[in-house]
């Protein structure tokens, strides 16, 4: 059995400077010792003896160092050496724990501190001794903040940078990393797993923060503007109130000149002047240049229709009315002149009002003769 006192650290590659950390397999199969701790000097005679078995030189202290046995932990039984070869992700864990221990006069203290003695001879493991502390102090940090930028890369070319330096590093060699992690494989529980999650929650963060904001929501819209003086000028005023009295429609008018003929004059000249019940404003025209019609809207060429109608129930009436007429006045007259006076009439009268859609529909001298032949004064009473 060959004799030697340097680690054969377990590597990626020969040629890689990267260090396994985990557990071999014969680690893994490993238990606990036996019994309680043994006293210093005890320790280095069992190891200078076992030494001397194997061939090698009990009188090398280095090398006797490396075959001290460990006193303490889950190796408790293995060598030195053993440990560093096999777990030395935990080795380093003990070192760091040791190092801020006070030296004790016990067997246990005295263990640690000849564990500390070997491992400060050997290059990389004070390199990597190095790398623990900072990695430690950066996860106390990221407990802190609750940052996890803060935890330490231990893979790659950006091994020992915090993975909030190397996200935030803007050379091309850096972003590439960045790239890869968003699509890698990484296995659980792993650092490259850890920074992998850190990456794509910076960039979630970063998506959200700049999406633009919602679309604002039309009910909230805001109110048109103002219309220009141009506009104003040329829009449709808005419908008037409804009054408490409307207009007759011509329908309305033909409908009682039809049925007048079997109404008394007196009757149908009430039912003419008493008001029309209010109906809904018209709507505007979209020309402001054309006129509201008092009447429903027409062909032009039922108009001359509807005048004919008109005349043809007024002529009815006079038929109607002639015994009431004074005999001065012919039904022929309708068709010439207003006469200058009529007979049977109060001077001092006012002629009575038409409603308004005759006056739009019937001639002059038409107003003229419905106005004296219909609403004649009663002799007795006075009243229309």
């Amino acid at each position: 059995m060959k004799m030697y006192a340097y680690p054969d650290f377990r590597r990626q590659s020969a040629q890689s400077t990267r260090l396994f950390m985990a557990a071999s397999e014969q680690a893994k199969g490993v238990g606990k010792g036996p019994g309680l701790a043994k006293p210093k000097e005890e320790v280095m005679t069992e190891a200078r003896n076992f030494i001397a078995n194997n061939g090698g030189d009990p009188n090398d202290f280095f090398l006797t160092l490396a075959h001290c046995q460990l006193q303490f932990g889950m190796y408790q039984g293995q060598r030195f050496r053993w440990l560093m070869e096999n777990n030395l992700g935990y080795a380093l864990y003990l070192l760091q724990s040791i190092s801020k221990e006070s030296v004790q006069a016990n067997p246990m203290s005295e263990n640690k501190q000849l564990l500390l003695q070997y491992a400060s001879q050997i290059r990389e493991v004070k390199e990597e001794l190095k790398k623990f502390q900072r990695k430690m102090g950066m996860q106390a940090k990221a407990r802190d903040t609750g940052d996890e930028g803060w935890l330490m890369v231990e893979f790659g070319d950006f091994q020992g940078q915090s993975m909030k330096d190397v996200y935030e590093d803007q050379t091309s060699k850096a972003q590439k990393l960045i790239n890869y992690l968003v699509q890698a494989d990484a296995r659980p529980n792993t650092n490259m797993a850890l920074f992998r999650a850190y990456v794509l929650k910076r960039r979630a963060s970063t998506s959200s923060t700049s999406a633009p904001p919602p679309a604002a929501s039309t009910s909230s819209a805001p109110p048109p503007a103002a219309s220009t003086s141009s506009e104003a000028s040329t829009s449709p005023a808005p419908p008037p109130a409804a009054s408490g009295t409307g207009a007759w429609k011509k329908s309305n008018v033909k409908a009682l000149l039809a049925s007048g003929k079997h109404l008394s004059p007196s009757t149908l000249a009430r039912k003419l002047m008493a008001p029309v019940k209010s109906s809904p404003a018209p709507n505007m025209p979209a020309n402001p240049r054309t006129k509201l019609q008092l009447f429903d809207a027409c062909e032009d060429d039922d108009d001359d229709d509807d005048d004919q109608e008109l005349i043809s129930a007024v002529s009815q009436f006079e038929a109607q009315l002639n015994t009431a007429l004074p005999t001065t006045v012919r039904v022929e007259s309708c068709a010439d002149p207003l006469p200058a006076a009529i007979p049977d009439l109060d001077d001092h009268q006012q002629p009575a009002d038409l409603p308004a859609p005759w006056k739009d529909q019937l001639p002059r001298f038409q107003q003229e003769w419905i106005r004296r032949a219909l609403f004649q004064a009663n002799p007795q009473t006075g009243k229309r």
